[in-house]
């Protein structure tokens, strides 16, 4: 029976729609990339009603062996799909969406980050055409049934359609006005146009980014329910952290963050608390924190107050200059225990465009060597105080 025993919990990007999706890629990179250690899949395993896949790792170097145990804190349940929403909250959405963007300071010092001014660049675009073509259809749909402005209206406040009454009129004659728009915007060309677009580049994933991200920043209510949804994803990733934190089994328990993950990861970490003495290391891959910072001065706040909590004893951040949805995370002070670790992935063009380099991380070899390393004995480890 090996002698020590630690755990990964994986904190998945917004990709992830499905639970254990993510895992089963990090699962399938951790088994067959490695060239340090070998690593087997053993039995399911379970803490405080936490689910997760028992691994045995066998070092290389001198065949001593110890237990990985990989969670996934799953909240793809919980994020929003905009891009697949009905045609009228599509066409709300963008109206909040685009202006929160396009007017804010995200483009501040945006000339010093080549890569980073290339997405914003060719997702400013794709939002923009995104719009286009939702507007058209929407226009278009108001022109042949003029009752849809009123889907969703609150009860008592009917949209008048009938002819013969002032109100009725003039909705049949705006109706008329949105769907000769829509046609003029919708033309074939157009619709050829986009076609091409989402065919090739992942607009509607951009879309649920750039989405999820504006609602996850100002904290946005999910329908009727009066928390937002940051508080919401805070606590389910809080709960599934401190299950595994908390169950006493683990020397170490590392937070592999992905993607969007990252934001929601740095926002649990910066203010967690636990009289457990269990070692936790973060590591970031692909985050897009600096640009969140940019619209969110809290998000600034969050990573320093990350980097000073004394719970967290080492922050591994994972780029890539190929990988046009991220950028460095930016750390205010440099110290030992926080690391860039840039990836080179030679990848085409093509593959930068859309997205695909984002994607890579969880079978990086890089990535996954340092998530096998051993961690420190006991005594050498880093004396940890709770912020008084």
């Amino acid at each position: 029976m090996p002698a020590s025993r630690d755990a990964i919990v994986l904190v998945h990007g917004l990709g992830s729609k499905e639970r254990d999706f993510a895992r089963e890629q990090l699962l399938q990179g951790l088994l067959q990339v490695p060239e340090s250690a070998t690593v087997t899949q053993q039995s399911p395993v379970a803490v405080q009603g936490v689910e997760g896949l028992q691994l045995l790792v066998t070092h290389a170097e001198d065949g001593a062996q110890r237990q990985l145990d990989l969670y996934e804190a799953f909240w793809g349940d919980l994020a929003p799909s905009l891009a697949q929403a009905d045609i009228k909250t599509r066409m709300l959405g963008g109206l909040e969406l685009l202006p929160y963007w396009l007017l804010s300071g995200v483009w501040r010092g945006i000339a010093q980050r080549k890569a980073l001014t290339v997405s914003m660049l060719v997702g400013m675009f794709l939002l923009v055409a995104w719009y286009w073509s939702t507007l058209a259809l929407f226009f278009t749909a108001v022109g042949q049934d003029p009752s849809l402005l009123g889907a969703g209206t609150p009860a008592g406040l009917p949209v008048p359609t009938s002819t013969g009454t002032v109100a009725g009129d003039l909705l049949k004659q705006v109706s008329t006005w949105l769907g000769i728009a829509g046609a003029w915007m919708g033309g074939w060309r157009v619709w050829a146009a986009v076609s091409i677009i989402v065919g090739l580049l992942p607009v509607n994933g951009l879309v649920d980014i750039a989405d999820f991200a504006r609602r996850y920043l100002t904290d946005a209510r999910m329908g009727e329910n009066p928390v937002g949804l940051r508080s919401k994803l805070r606590l389910r990733i809080n709960g599934t952290l401190r299950a595994v934190v908390e169950s006493g089994h683990y020397s170490r328990v590392t937070v592999v963050a992905h993607s969007m993950g990252t934001a929601i990861a740095v926002d649990v970490l910066a203010n967690y608390r636990s009289p457990s003495k269990t070692q936790l290391r973060l590591v970031t891959l692909g985050g897009p924190l600096e640009l969140l910072a940019r619209r969110a001065k809290w998000v600034t706040e969050e990573i320093e107050s990350c980097v000073q909590n004394p719970r967290v004893t080492q922050w591994a951040d994972f780029y890539s200059k190929d990988d046009w949805f991220c950028t460095q995370t930016p750390f205010t002070n440099a110290e030992p225990r926080l690391t860039h670790t840039c990836i080179e992935q030679r990848a085409s063009f093509g593959s930068r465009l859309s997205g695909a380099t984002h994607y890579r991380y969880l079978v990086n070899p890089t990535v996954l060597a340092l998530l096998l390393t051993r961690p420190p004995p006991p005594a050498l480890a880093p004396v940890e105080q709770e912020a008084g």
